[in-house]
């Protein structure tokens, strides 16, 4: 009985220490992803953007864009195969497992008929974000040269500084309940309104794999313009 109950302890132990073992090797992989993506040059250049700056445009509503991680990823794996750029390490490298992320929170104008028409670059071409800024947000939009695009070509038009537009990103972010597996784009549309109360009579858009929900100027949930336009 006792070597029974022996040999039984020494398999939870090898378990336990094998579960250790397998936590300490993927959060390794982890910070080691992090590192990737921060300790290279994030910055974004206004000058090399092929859409380029309008300060100039009204805000009339905003935009949070959603993206599937996996198709994005699928994509990106399909143009570059083993040669995966560092930029797109930490969220389309193995060890990670993305669903619904943020592309951005976009300042939007009514009128706009071209992606041009819209804010952009409200503040100009700003310097690189802090490091441990970028690594706070990374959950809700894994990338940071993705991060520092999307705060100095949109959020800089929405607030003056940078974590207060991430900080409202995060609380839109989380406010929402999102499926964790692919749907086409009526069963999304579905599958929104059903989970979401505050979007059951609202106008979603949608565009290849990305989910657009619009808010008024109060942060009010509306019906996204059917001619909606941005980048």
């Amino acid at each position: 009985m006792n070597e029974k109950r022996m040999l039984l302890l020494s398999f939870f132990v090898v378990a336990f220490l094998m579960f250790l073992l397998a936590g300490w090797y993927y959060f390794s992989q982890q910070k080691q992803a992090v590192g990737v993506v921060v300790d290279r040059d994030y910055d974004y250049i206004m000058k090399n953007d092929p859409i380029g700056q309008n300060k100039n445009a009204q805000t009339d509503y905003y935009t949070l864009v959603l993206s599937w991680s996996p198709a994005f990823c699928e994509r990106q794996r399909k143009q570059y195969g083993n040669e995966l750029p560092n930029s797109l390490q930490y969220q389309c490298g193995l060890t990670q497992k993305f669903g619904w992320i943020v592309h951005g929170l976009w300042s939007q104008n009514k009128q706009a008929r071209r992606v041009t028409e819209h804010p952009r670059f409200c503040q100009g071409d700003l310097p690189k974000l802090p490091q441990e800024l970028i690594e706070r947000y990374l959950p809700e939009m894994p990338s940071a040269s993705l991060l520092q695009g999307e705060w100095e070509k949109h959020g800089a038009c929405i607030f003056d500084n940078a974590k207060d537009y991430f900080e409202k990103i995060k609380n839109l972010y989380r406010t929402l309940k999102l499926p964790n597996y692919e749907l086409s784009r009526n069963e999304l549309f579905k599958w929104m309104k059903s989970n979401n109360p505050q979007l059951k009579n609202a106008y979603l858009g949608a565009a290849r794999n990305e989910l657009f929900i619009c808010y008024d100027l109060d942060w009010q949930v509306m019906d996204c313009p059917s001619s909606r336009t941005g980048y």
